[in-house]
């Protein structure tokens, strides 16, 4: 039984919630890439090899907001060791836990691709950085891509189950959906930016854009129906998310702002030219301004 009893954590938006935000980003952007590496999809090589640009510096910032959550940042070793009888252990019943490895293992991977594609681009100017990459490159890419896929889209929704163990009203009773909407949300995100870094190198073909807009479409979809689904789960305990100003934040900022005008605006389709540049940036701006509006607000609401 969900008792409404229970200490909040106390997590501020401005660390843990961009913290969920920009690991989501770069997870959905990593995603999109490798996946059409896997399926050799040269065409669409401009897309992967953006993707892996965004990916590796964004999640460099994580554990940045991860660590200065702790409130005691020298301690941080415990987000990957526990001590029993003076001996380090891994606790791998702790979620927690267990997503900071994950995060590790996936900041690797983009590390390796993003040096890939720095190569590709001729870009590569270190010298150790060049030998590095000679060493690592005999490992077909795929390998690191596919490692780096998984366990991106598992940071992605660890945060969601995050919340969703922490034994409050909201987040108890939305168990597991909270998971999978932040899946969906990380593969629009992740689209998202790379539509801006796209048009802002001005790469991209318009078959490049068609297929990151069919693909954030089937993501805004799936995020709108799980969200439907969260809120009639919840019942009496998403009233947080819908009342007061997290429940501006909610529907104004993420339902209608971050998702139901981006997804009209999506169906309708860029036609070639500046005004299709300028509507795909207005669809990429909205829908991740949603993603943040999303992390928020529920971040936030689940703590009253």
């Amino acid at each position: 039984m969900i008792s409404p009893e229970t200490q909040a954590p106390h997590w501020e938006w401005y660390y843990i919630a961009m913290y969920f935000y920009i690991g989501g980003i770069a997870a959905g952007a990593y995603f999109i890439g490798s996946l059409l590496e896997l399926l050799n999809r040269e065409n669409l090589r401009s897309i992967s090899k953006t993707a892996y640009y965004i990916a590796f510096p964004l999640i460099c910032i994580t554990p940045i907001l991860l660590i200065a959550d702790l409130g005691r940042p020298f301690r941080f070793w415990h987000l990957f060791f526990y001590t029993k009888d003076a001996a380090p252990y891994m606790n791998h019943t702790s979620p927690l836990s267990v997503g900071t490895w994950a995060l590790l293992v996936f900041g690797g991977m983009s590390f390796l691709s993003f040096v890939n594609v720095l190569a590709e681009d001729g870009r590569l100017t270190s010298p150790g950085l060049k030998k590095f990459h000679v060493l690592f490159s005999r490992i077909p890419h795929k390998i690191y891509a596919a490692i780096g896929s998984f366990f991106g889209f598992f940071v992605a929704g660890y945060t969601g189950v995050l919340l969703n163990t922490t034994a409050r009203p909201l987040w108890e009773a939305t168990d597991p959906l909270v998971g999978s909407l932040f899946v969906a949300s990380a593969a629009s995100t992740g689209a998202a930016a790379i539509v801006l870094f796209m048009l802002n190198r001005k790469a991209g073909t318009s078959e490049t854009f068609g297929r990151l807009e069919a693909f954030d479409r089937v993501a805004m979809i799936i995020e709108i129906a799980l969200i439907a689904v969260m809120l009639v789960v919840a019942g009496k305990y998403a009233a947080p998310l819908l009342t007061g100003f997290y429940g501006v934040l909610f529907l104004g900022g993420t339902v209608l702002v971050g998702i139901l005008i981006p997804l009209w605006l999506n169906w309708k389709g860029f036609k070639p030219g500046a005004a299709g540049g300028s509507m795909a940036t207005l669809v990429a701006v909205l829908v991740l301004f949603g993603g943040l509006m999303l992390r928020i607000s529920l971040v936030q609401a689940g703590q009253m």
